[in-house]
């Protein structure tokens, strides 16, 4: 987390930490928010988080990526001002990144709640009520050349991984 928050404090006027784990309180300079579904799923999740920031412009980040890019942030928000857009999603392969993504809070959230309101769950299930800009590896792999910020910790062998990359990036 503390990774996470150091690549992101300089962007952000604002830290919201959407979890299910009380214990994360002791967290600085975060503001913890109780997910009151924390299996609902990730676009139930994301509107909660949406509903508890005070600011427009919303960065989203998952807990288990820890190489979050600070660089990739700045140019997803830059883009987001140019193309007057209201998420602004990486893509990798053929997968979106919604937990590395910029979201215009004003517009997204009342497109989730009516997607949801409809029994909607996917992450894209709202994207055709607001404008969304896809950015492709071309575009993205300048500020993130190793592809490591949309590194997700999900198994232990993951987790050795993480500790090893941190630990290089570190020396």
């Amino acid at each position: 987390m503390s990774r996470i928050l150091e690549s992101l404090r300089p962007l952000v006027d604002e830290a919201v930490l959407l979890t299910n784990d009380a214990d994360l309180a002791q967290v600085g300079d975060v503001r913890l928010v109780l997910d009151p579904g924390p299996h609902a799923g990730v676009l139930p999740a994301l509107a909660t988080g949406l509903e508890a920031a005070t600011g427009d412009v919303c960065l989203a980040v998952a807990c288990d990526m820890p190489f979050v890019s600070g660089s990739l942030f700045r140019y997803l928000l830059a883009l987001r001002t140019s193309a007057g857009a209201d998420v602004v999603i990486p893509r990798t392969s053929d997968l979106l990144e919604p937990m590395h993504a910029v979201y215009r809070r004003l517009t997204v959230l009342p497109a989730i709640r009516a997607a949801l309101a409809r029994g909607e769950q996917r992450m894209i299930s709202y994207f055709r009520d607001v404008r969304v800009r896809e950015v492709g590896e071309d575009e993205w792999h300048a500020h993130d050349p190793s592809g490591l910020a949309f590194f997700n910790v999900n198994t232990p062998d993951d987790l050795a991984e993480a500790r090893r990359l941190a630990k290089a990036q570190d020396s």
